[in-house]
């Protein structure tokens, strides 16, 4: 409890003094492009305060041992890279690199690497043996990407990781992550509080920045994969989750990434560039609204993880919950090009029913 007191405090005073300071490292948010939400320029230090939070309250409350160290070390790489692509632009190849820095160390330096995969087809547990290093690899840059991707409305980023993270709070005892998971919880909240502008934070005003959306992409990989893998020091007893259910915990954010990698493959452009098809910009679209949109994505984020949660609980079969989850992309990605005509549908419904011939006249009151 003092790590999680020490984070929230840290986080809300780091917040405060990196916001004034934004302008003179050149961490701002211009609203030059058409696909971006805001109209003011916005510091872009969430993430460095998020990461700064968490490094002192964890150095003031708990002794880093080696493998603690080589996971912060990790993220120290992303927030770095990711704040110098923030000032200078760096495009997707440093950062790409980076990813795969904070992965291996991840993997290698700290321990956490997905040894199996469970009993996904009722044949036994799918141990990856050898590619259990080139698979959490993987694994990880994909999911700090699918973080990085979503990172397009106020709220939506921090509150999938924490939603994440908060289902993983239950499970994460003797896995050798729970010192990190609770001060990295403390850590969001504020950073949420001063994005959405909530209780009389509004002057305080933030983004992430990619040095905050590789940073939770990357807080949410660790603690999960250490959730996933069996717990330090004992080979044979279960983990705290199944690999198909912890797919469930970050739904969201596989689901979107995936779905508009597929699209752009299609359309034979390049996965790793900017647009519009997110699954927030449609929803944004759909409701008129980005709160809106943010308030249906994370109750969606809530109740597939609530479904991973209780399908583990309730002892349903690694099969079924990995069918389930691909049966909802399969949805998703069938129904992407009925996205475009759809939202056409609806917007000259609007006009129509807006029209000043749509509005009727009361009938006249015969004497």
């Amino acid at each position: 409890m003092m790590a999680f007191m020490a984070a929230l405090m840290a986080s809300y005073a780091l917040l405060r003094t990196l916001h004034p300071l934004a302008a003179r490292f050149g961490l701002l948010d211009h609203p030059t492009e058409r696909r971006k939400q805001h109209r003011q320029p916005t510091p872009l230090v969430g993430g460095i305060a998020i990461f700064l939070a968490l490094l002192l309250a964890l150095l003031l409350t708990v002794q880093i041992d080696h493998r603690l160290a080589f996971g912060l070390g990790g993220a120290a790489v992303l927030v770095v890279v990711g704040g110098l692509d923030d000032r200078h632009g760096l495009g997707w190849k440093p950062r790409m690199l980076a990813q795969v820095v904070a992965a291996l160390l991840l993997t290698l330096g700290a321990g956490v690497q997905l040894t199996s995969l469970g009993d996904l087809f009722g044949l036994g547990p799918l141990a990856l043996g050898v590619f259990a290093v080139p698979f959490t690899v993987f694994a990880t840059v994909g999911l700090i990407n699918a973080f990085n991707m979503i990172d397009g409305i106020d709220g939506l980023a921090g509150g999938v990781a924490l939603i994440a993270l908060l289902a993983l709070l239950p499970l994460s005892s003797g896995t050798g992550t729970e010192v990190v998971l609770l001060p990295a919880i403390a850590a969001i909240v504020p950073y949420l509080l001063c994005n959405l502008g909530l209780f009389g934070c509004r002057r305080y005003k933030l983004f992430l920045g990619d040095a905050g959306s590789l940073l939770l992409g990357y807080l949410v990989t660790w603690m999960l994969i250490g959730a996933v893998q069996a717990p330090i020091g004992s080979v044979q007893a279960p983990s705290a989750l199944e690999p198909a259910a912890a797919i469930w915990l970050i739904a969201i954010p596989l689901l979107d990434a995936l779905g508009v990698i597929a699209k752009r493959l299609l359309k034979r452009r390049s996965p790793f560039g900017a647009d519009r098809g997110h699954l927030h910009h449609q929803l944004s679209r759909v409701f008129g609204s980005t709160q809106r949109a943010l308030v249906v994505l994370l109750s969606a984020a809530a109740l597939f993880a609530g479904i991973g949660l209780v399908g583990q609980a309730l002892g349903v079969a690694p099969a079924v919950l990995l069918g389930m989850a691909l049966g909802i992309f399969l949805v998703h990605l069938a129904a992407q090009p009925l996205a475009p005509r759809a939202y056409r549908r609806l917007m000259r419904r609007r006009r129509a029913a807006c029209s000043p011939m749509a509005v009727q006249q009361p009938e006249p009151v015969l004497q």
